[in-house]
């Protein structure tokens, strides 16, 4: 077996591999063997057949399987012998034609093309520069924090008739074209939230409203786009994309915040028994829980956009033409040009990414331990559950994390967060990152595009 390889630019490679008879005649021949060993013809006691019947039938499709093995074992000892970092597989390579002749084998050559990893280096000089986006805490922020608290700590009540800024529950039920209830469609008992309403007119409409009244509603106008709507009716993204009928809406109950006074009971509850005795000193402590609370909303986005910020930076190159040739034979389905040219790009950049980790990992000898595993597990579905108002401790939050880490699938994921985590944590001090003041808007924009 021989294997010779031409490098057709920096990151593609040729591949032309020689097999002579030495290296397929005995494992064809020993296979032909077994065969006439259990052969079974007509007018010939069994495994008694004669080798050139057997030749004929079973030679030709015995040497393909077997020089498949061949190929496939050669390419992958001399990408490990000659420790290539390769992406992808070899695919063979059309433009070259392969010769030999199966019904009278002698030599054979094939040719493949395989995709070379780039070289990553860590090493990024003064001009990697990165900003870190912080919410200011002024004046608006804390006055907003404070009757964030008041509301927080407020009293609900159940009034007659609603106000602009209550709280509707009730039934939705989907109608036909001319307002009727349409059989089979959807029915969600869900809630409107009138102080958070854009459309004016449907607000107008629903203020005043009592237990028992019955409205029809757009419903696109009472959501907040396709995913709040789907969350509102019970349905999918896709169901709510095409939906264009209007909705009864049945009010069940009202409900009405009455925000906590700004008083010493309120400072009580938030911070404790006789922390702070002024309303400034209240106001001092929201400042302070404000700047720590920004500081980790930032961190979280910085380190989300610092991903896609550095890959963008490093310019890594990629044997783009080859992945994308590798990608159409491996899928099942074959893809058009306009949904490669859709995904590809998402595709890059992910194993960017994952080449980028790995040169990291390596670099710092990165590993995971059993340790972190838990405690990671510990930290993603306590958080999950506290979502939800249900904390979980000790001896249950453990048995949790157990029997998601017996889940392959799931301990990668929890392995994966912990290695991004360190990755970041490994690279942060190779560039230059400066904070940069933003109002909660601006940030909020930035937010929304990491997600």
């Amino acid at each position: 077996m021989q294997i010779d390889r031409n490098n057709l630019d920096e990151l593609t490679a040729r591949l032309t591999l020689t097999v002579e008879p030495a290296d397929y005649t005995e494992r064809v021949e020993k296979i032909l063997n077994q065969y006439k060993k259990t052969s079974q013809y007509p007018g010939f006691r069994k495994g008694k057949a004669p080798m050139a019947l057997i030749r004929k039938q079973y030679a030709a499709p015995v040497l393909a399987d077997e020089m498949n093995k061949i190929i496939s074992e050669s390419l992958s000892g001399y990408i490990q012998k000659e420790k290539l970092e390769i992406l992808g597989n070899p695919i063979p390579e059309t433009s070259t034609e392969t010769s030999g002749n199966w019904e009278k084998p002698e030599k054979f050559t094939f040719t493949y093309e395989i995709g070379l990893a780039p070289e990553i280096s860590l090493e990024f000089g003064r001009s990697a520069k990165f900003t870190r986006h912080v919410i200011k805490v002024d004046k608006k922020a804390i006055e907003a924090a404070t009757q964030d608290h008041c509301r927080r700590h407020g009293s609900i009540s159940e009034p007659e008739t609603a106000s602009a800024t209550d709280l509707i529950m009730g039934h939705f039920t989907q109608l036909d074209a001319s307002d009727n209830p349409l059989e089979g469609g959807i029915e969600s008992d869900s809630n409107i939230a009138l102080e958070h309403l854009n459309d004016k007119k449907s607000r107008k409409q629903l203020t005043g409203a009592k237990v028992g009244d019955v409205f029809v509603l757009d419903p696109h106008k009472v959501s907040h786009g396709h995913d709040d709507l789907g969350k509102m009716l019970g349905v999918s993204h896709e169901q709510v994309h095409d939906l264009k009928s209007n909705f009864k809406f049945e009010v069940k109950e009202v409900k009405r915040l009455t925000p906590h006074a700004n008083d010493q009971e309120l400072w009580d509850k938030v911070l404790g028994k006789d922390v702070v005795a002024a309303e400034k000193d209240f106001r001092s402590k929201v400042s302070d829980e404000l700047h720590s609370q920004f500081d980790r909303d930032a961190e979280h986005v910085f380190r989300r956009r610092f991903v896609v910020d550095l890959i963008e930076y490093m310019k890594i190159q990629m044997p783009d033409a080859f992945l994308k040739r590798w990608i159409q034979q491996n899928n099942e389905q074959p893809l058009s040009q306009e949904q490669m040219d859709k995904e590809y790009p998402n595709y890059a950049e992910s194993m960017r990414w994952q080449l980028l980790q790995q040169a990291v990992m390596k670099a710092s000898d990165m590993r995971v331990s059993a340790e972190e595993l838990e405690e990671e597990a510990k930290r993603v579905i306590g958080a999950q559950y506290a979502q939800y108002g249900m904390p979980l401790e000790g001896e249950m939050l453990d048995n949790f994390a157990k029997n998601a880490l017996s889940n392959d699938e799931e301990r990668r994921r929890i392995a994966d967060i912990i290695i991004e985590r360190k990755v970041v944590d490994e690279l942060k001090p190779k560039v230059t990152i400066k904070d940069k003041s933003v109002s909660f808007d601006d940030f909020a924009k930035l937010a929304a595009e990491v997600r």
